[in-house]
C-alpha cells in the first residue's frame, strides 16, 4: 500500500514537470513568434501611421509577457527581456525618423519643383530669343549687346536649374538609401510616386537637352567648357547611382524603362556635343586667319592635321618665297598656336582626355621643323644676295683694273 502511494506521487511529480516544461516551451515559442512578426512589420512599415500601430503592438507584447520575464531572460540568452524590447523599440524609432525625413524631403521636392518649372519657362524664352538673333546674318552693335546679355542670362539660368535638378536627383537617391535593397511592391510604388510628383524624368531630360542646345548656339571659352564638363560628369555620376535602382523599380513598367534609357543616351550625347564644340572652336581659330586644316575630332587627328599642313608648307617654302612663308609661320605659330591654343585650349583638352601630352609634343616638334625650314630659307637668300654683291664688286674691280692698265700704256 505504502509503495503504491509513493509510486503515485512519483508519477504525479513527473507528469507535472513535463506539463510545466511544455508550458514554458510553448510560452517562449509564442513570444518569439510575436516578436518576429513585429520585427517584420517594422521593416515593411509604409507610413508613420503604421509605425504608431506597431508601437501599440510592442506595448501589448511587453504587458502580455512581463509575468514571464524570468523565463524569457533565460530563453533569450545572450539577450534578455529588457534588451529584446530595447532593440525593436530602437528599430521602430529609426523607421519613424525615416518617415519624418521623407515628409520633410517631400516639402523640399515641392519647392525645388516649383523653382525648376519657373526656370524651365525662362530658359525656353531665352533660347527662342537667342535663336532669332543668331538667325540674322548681320547684327548691329545694339543687337550684339542684347545677344551677349541673353546668353549670359541663359548661362546663369541653366546653371541654377541644373543644380536644382541635381538636388531632385539627390533627393531620390536619399529615398533609395533609406529603402531596403529588396523592395516590396508598396515600397516600389512609393518611389514611383515620388518620381512622378517631382516630374523627375522630364526635368532631367529637359536640363540635359537645354545644355546640349546651349552648346550648339553659343561660343564658350575653354574654361566654360571645362566647367560644363565637370558639371556633366558630376550630374551623370549621381544619375548612375540611382539609374540601376530605378530600373528595378520600373522593371514591369514600360514607360519608366523607356525614360531611363532616353536619359542615359542624352548624357552620352551631351558629352559628345561638348567634345565636338571644343574641337570646332580650335579649328575656327585657324579658319579665322584663313588657315584651313583637315577636319579633326580628337588629339591624334589634330596632330596629324597640323603635321600634314606644315609638311606642305615646308615643301613650298622656296616656291612661296621668304616673306610669304615667314608671314604664314608667324600667324600660325605665334598668333594662333602658342598664344591661344597652347595656353588656353590644350590644358583643357588634356584635362578632359581629348588630347595627350604626346600629341602636343608632336605638334610642337613639327612647328619647330617649320621654323628651321623658314630660317634656312632666309639664310640661303641672304647668302645668295651677299654672293651676288661680292661677285659684282669683284667684277667692278677687275674692270677698273683693266682700264687703269690701258691708260698707263
Amino acid at each position: 500500500m505504502k509503495t503504491k502511494i509513493i509510486l503515485s506521487v512519483l508519477i504525479l511529480f513527473v507528469t507535472s514537470s513535463v506539463y510545466y516544461a511544455q508550458s514554458d516551451y510553448e510560452r517562449t515559442q509564442d513570444f518569439n513568434n510575436k516578436y518576429k512578426q513585429i520585427e517584420y512589420a517594422i521593416k515593411n512599415a509604409a507610413s508613420i501611421n503604421e509605425c504608431r500601430d506597431i508601437a501599440d503592438e510592442i506595448k501589448k507584447l511587453k504587458n502580455d509577457f512581463v509575468s514571464s520575464k524570468n523565463l524569457l531572460d533565460k530563453a533569450l540568452y545572450p539577450d534578455n527581456f529588457s534588451s529584446a524590447f530595447s532593440k525593436i523599440e530602437n528599430n521602430l524609432d529609426v523607421r519613424q525618423k525615416d518617415f519624418t525625413q521623407i515628409v520633410e524631403l517631400k516639402a523640399q521636392i515641392d519647392t525645388l519643383q516649383n523653382h525648376v518649372s519657373v526656370l524651365n519657362l525662362k530658359n525656353k524664352d531665352l533660347l527662342n530669343q537667342i535663336g532669332v538673333l543668331n538667325a540674322r546674318a548681320e547684327k548691329n552693335e545694339a543687337e550684339i549687346m542684347k545677344l551677349n546679355k541673353l546668353v549670359a542670362s541663359l548661362r546663369a539660368n541653366i546653371r541654377e536649374r541644373d543644380f536644382l535638378v541635381r538636388d531632385l536627383v539627390d533627393s531620390m537617391l536619399v529615398a533609395f538609401v533609406k529603402a531596403p535593397s529588396d523592395m516590396n511592391q508598396k515600397e516600389k510604388q512609393t518611389i514611383i510616386s515620388k518620381a512622378k510628383k517631382s516630374n523627375l524624368f522630364n526635368n532631367v531630360q529637359r536640363t540635359i537637352a537645354d545644355n546640349i542646345q546651349f552648346v550648339k548656339i553659343t561660343m564658350m571659352t575653354p574654361r566654360d567648357y571645362s566647367d560644363m564638363k565637370n558639371q556633366q560628369r558630376e550630374f551623370n555620376r549621381m544619375w548612375k547611382q540611382i539609374g540601376s535602382r530605378l530600373s528595378e523599380v520600373y522593371l514591369d513598367k514600360k514607360s519608366g524603362k523607356s525614360e531611363i534609357t532616353i536619359i542615359d543616351s542624352l548624357f552620352v550625347d551631351w558629352d559628345k556635343q561638348m567634345n565636338s564644340a571644343m574641337w570646332n572652336s580650335v579649328r575656327n581659330l585657324f579658319g579665322e586667319k584663313k588657315i584651313i586644316l583637315q577636319p579633326f575630332e580628337n588629339g591624334d587627328q589634330f596632330a596629324a592635321s597640323v603635321s600634314s599642313f606644315i609638311d606642305d608648307e615646308i615643301k613650298n617654302v622656296e616656291l612661296k618665297g621668304k616673306e610669304q612663308s615667314e608671314k604664314l609661320y608667324r600667324i600660325f605659330a605665334d598668333d594662333i598656336y602658342f598664344k591661344t591654343v597652347q595656353q588656353e585650349w590644350i590644358p583643357v583638352l588634356i584635362e578632359n582626355s581629348l588630347m595627350t601630352k604626346a600629341n602636343q609634343e608632336n605638334i610642337e616638334a613639327k612647328i619647330a621643323s617649320w621654323k628651321d625650314s623658314v630660317s634656312t630659307s632666309s639664310s640661303y637668300i641672304i647668302y645668295l644676295v651677299a654672293g651676288i654683291i661680292v661677285i659684282g664688286l669683284i667684277t667692278i674691280m677687275l674692270i677698273s683694273g683693266k682700264k687703269n692698265t690701258v691708260t698707263a700704256e
